[in-house]
């Protein structure tokens, strides 16, 4: 029979707990997926400032949906209860993230995006002045170059603003005007940063020192058609000029694109993984507290005595967590798909395979090349890499990114394909080893 109006509110209740977005600490609906492991990423990025002096720069990361602006908000929160200053930024506010992007124009963005947070919180610019300020009058008063350019976009600092992030065309002759003037844009940010730096030490004298979340800079990654320029820039921003991102008397923590790690080896990135759910073992044993987690994630959207109402005693609840990949996102994807085939409560077993059904059908198709490589990750339980190029790096990041292959970490990092999606690359594989006349 067809849901009456309490059980449609019900539901519509459920599906909106559900929103896909970043929860603060203490949000009720929020539950600690990694500080009780046995290392805990956002810990280790708090003692790396405390540990250290007067500053230090940081890398982040996290694929889609693993919850990195959730931790990163614990981290904010963490470290104030450490009496530190800090201030938080959204990258996407400043930058159009399938453009590529060089260091003069970061160091820019950087400036004026700390600028923003900082008069935001404290009601703080210098002589009245804020970063674009004294961008706009740097731009007016030297002579560089901007030709082609109507110069209306600096007759405000939020058209000015605007124009970096939303106009390409201004955006590519800023980066070739400051790319000439790297060692004087980045002098002149620096100072910047120092001026304000000392400018809060003065205003907050028993403070353990200042600190910069500068999240978002992971949606680097372009448009299908400059993807791997865009990779390439990202590729030289830090490994020729990763130095220059360390801020005067400033913590900068920077999340950075997971593929980050594949294409500088050696570079120091905290990467939130994928919640263990299996062991690395050819039977992938079950691993209780990977699922208990997850479980606790439904618990805590859902609410007190909904669970019951919603799964009954058919186990639905498990099975979602079987096949979420040890992804929030994707679980709550699966959720989000149940409410919507749900006909009556608690939700009917084929509920259960429509919801699976339709969120497996997102993975899909999968090319032939792409599921042979797959199924050798699913194997060996390795990226399978085969060379460091920006293409074969942008086809694992996209992967990684879409949740075909999943990152994994219980001691040593490891890597598997989605349960969604593992026999459908299997029946591939061997459909093509048969052709191919292989045993």
């Amino acid at each position: 029979m067809p849901l009456n109006a309490e059980e449609f509110q019900f539901l519509k209740d459920l599906f909106r707990r559900l929103e896909e977005e970043p929860l603060e600490p203490g949000d009720p609906r929020r539950v600690p997926l990694y500080e009780h492991a046995d290392s805990d990423p956002v810990e280790r990025l708090a003692r790396t400032i405390q540990f250290s002096d007067e500053e230090s720069r940081q890398f982040f990361s996290g694929f889609r949906g693993s919850g990195k602006s959730t931790e990163l908000l614990r981290l904010r929160t963490l470290l104030r209860d450490r009496d530190y200053l800090v201030y938080y930024a959204n990258a996407l506010d400043y930058l159009n993230p399938a453009i590529p992007i060089d260091i003069s124009e970061l160091l820019v963005l950087l400036a004026g995006a700390f600028s923003d947070a900082v008069e935001k919180e404290e009601a703080l610019a210098l002589s009245g002045e804020s970063y674009w300020t004294r961008l706009k009058q740097y731009l007016t008063t030297t002579k560089v170059e901007l030709e082609g350019v109507d110069l209306g976009i600096l007759e405000s600092t939020a058209k000015l603003k605007l124009a970096i992030r939303d106009t390409p065309t201004f955006r590519q002759k800023l980066q070739q005007a400051l790319a000439s003037r790297l060692y004087e844009v980045e002098g002149q940010t620096k100072r910047f940063f120092e001026e304000y730096a000392n400018a809060l030490r003065k205003k907050y004298p028993d403070k353990a020192g200042v600190v910069f979340l500068f999240d978002n800079l992971e949606q680097l990654r372009g448009s299908a058609s400059t993807e791997q320029e865009v990779i390439g820039s990202v590729q030289r921003l830090f490994s020729i000029h990763g130095d220059r991102l360390k801020i005067p008397y400033i913590h900068t923590v920077y999340t950075v694109p997971p593929w980050l790690k594949f294409l500088l080896s050696g570079t120091d990135v905290e990467i939130l993984p994928s919640i263990v759910q299996w062991k690395n073992d050819s039977a992938r044993t079950e691993h209780p507290h990977g699922h208990a987690c997850l479980k606790a994630v439904i618990e805590a959207r859902f609410g007190a005595g909904a669970m019951q109402r919603f799964f009954g005693d058919s186990g639905g609840a498990a099975e979602f967590v079987r096949f979420c990949g040890g992804n929030p996102r994707d679980l709550i994807r699966l959720l989000r798909a149940a409410i919507r085939h749900a006909g009556s409560l608690p939700i009917s077993e084929q509920v259960i395979k429509d919801s699976l059904r339709t969120i497996r059908e997102q993975f899909l198709p999968i090319p032939v090349e792409d599921a042979i490589w797959l199924d050798r990750i699913a194997r060996d339980r390795r990226s399978a890499l085969r060379d460091g190029n920006p293409q074969t790096v942008a086809r694992f990041a996209l992967f990684l990114d879409t949740h075909l292959v999943l990152f994994l970490r219980n001691g040593d990092e490891w890597y598997d394909i989605h349960p969604l999606i593992r026999e459908h690359v299997d029946e591939i594989a061997k459909a093509e080893s048969k052709a191919a006349g292989q045993p």
